[in-house]
């Protein structure tokens, strides 16, 4: 089967108006989360659940109810599921609402535990809709089966640090860790691979292939990073061994296929590329990096800003009317990502400037940030006007 998420036959979810709402939210979030931190004095963790729990895990929640449809060949979500990014961006809010200073970190518990219900429903509709499938499942569905468990893992320690707040910091890091390497890396890198033969317009044969052999490898991967960076070095070291190879293996398809699309001016491409090494460096400075580098120094302009434009500028004008024809989503998408290659750049930069030592280092990813940001608002304003 070869899924393509940006076909009009897959844009058949009823929450497309959730995903753009939610895209803005998120984009909005990263924007607040690289340039406001140094002007309001919240505390880091405030910054980070920002953009993770109210922006990333609600917008992921909605995108796999996209696509999971999709991968099975089966209808989109019921009115019960379709809820859930909505119940994501709830406990999100709570949490944030914790480390704005509001409550006592106690309630962390009532913020977490919603989220991991949320988490713990949405793999049993998965797994439901994979019962129902006709035929076999797409691979890429087992990646965010897979996604989904290492949330509700990350969720399940967040549980248990006011618990036990002797294990704290090594509970936190587990956090943190399994929440950016498994539930998020898992599904972005999980739908990259799909997404760019979509976005390039050229099929790739061993993608279900990859997809199958090697989540065995990303999985492992994100379960000994976190485990290592929670209580033993070495374990993370290895976990971004296995990290490497996937990434590696995806990069050597991508470079062979798709090699004149990925170093384009224009289109989607660029910045869908630029995610892959924009996650090498991240996985780089977590394992080797000095201490001074927050775990999204990296991973956020390297990786998540390109990662989330570079899908909005291939998937927004599908999910705002699916009913256009094939030319006119093309236009769209030819205006949105317009030079997209110098933005990729710019998030690159903002992803190795930190490495050398450089300050200011986010400038080149906020700017990327703004100029997407002030393209996709002006097409999204054109197009309901």
């Amino acid at each position: 089967m070869n899924a393509r998420p940006g076909d009009r036959r897959d844009a058949r979810a009823p929450q497309a108006p959730m995903l753009i709402a939610l895209i803005v939210a998120t984009l909005l979030a990263f924007l607040a989360g690289q340039a406001l931190p140094r002007a309001i004095g919240a505390a880091p963790a405030f910054w980070a659940h920002l953009v993770l729990a109210v922006g990333v895990m609600s917008l992921i929640t909605a995108a796999m109810q996209h696509f999971v449809p999709v991968l099975t060949r089966g209808r989109g979500a019921g009115p019960w599921a379709a809820r859930l990014p909505y119940l994501m961006l709830a406990a999100g809010a709570m949490a944030l609402v914790v480390f704005a200073g509001a409550l006592d970190f106690i309630w962390i518990l009532a913020g977490a535990g919603l989220a991991l219900a949320g988490a713990l429903l949405m793999l049993g509709w998965m797994r439901t809709m994979a019962g129902k499938a006709l035929g076999k499942p797409h691979p890429g569905l087992a990646w965010y089966v897979a996604a989904m468990g290492c949330l509700a893992l990350g969720l399940a320690t967040a549980i248990l640090m006011p618990i036990f707040p002797e294990w704290h910091g090594a509970l936190r890091d587990f956090h943190i860790h399994i929440n950016l390497y498994g539930f998020v890396g898992l599904t972005a890198v999980g739908t990259l691979q799909v997404l760019m033969p979509t976005a390039a317009n050229q099929p790739d044969p061993h993608v279900a292939g990859r997809l199958r052999t090697d989540l065995k490898w990303a999985l492992s991967g994100s379960l000994l990073l976190a485990a290592g960076q929670a209580a033993l070095p070495p374990l993370a070291w290895l976990g971004g061994l296995l990290w490497a190879w996937v990434c590696l293996n995806m990069g050597r398809a991508w470079w062979r296929l798709h090699r004149p699309r990925l170093i384009a001016w224009h289109g989607a491409e660029p910045v869908l590329a630029a995610a892959l090494p924009g996650f090498a460096f991240a996985l780089y400075g977590t394992l080797f990096g000095p201490d001074s580098l927050g775990p999204l120094t990296l991973f956020l302009p390297g990786f998540l800003m390109p990662l989330v434009t570079g899908a909005a500028g291939q998937l927004a004008p599908v999910w705002v009317e699916a009913g256009r024809n094939a030319a006119r989503h093309a236009e769209d998408r030819a205006r949105i990502t317009r030079w997209n290659g110098p933005r990729a750049l710019l998030f690159l930069a903002a992803a190795v400037l930190p490495l050398l030592g450089y300050k200011c280092s986010g400038m080149p990813a906020l700017t990327a940030l703004v100029w997407f940001g002030i393209v996709f608002a002006i097409w999204l304003y054109r197009d309901k006007n």
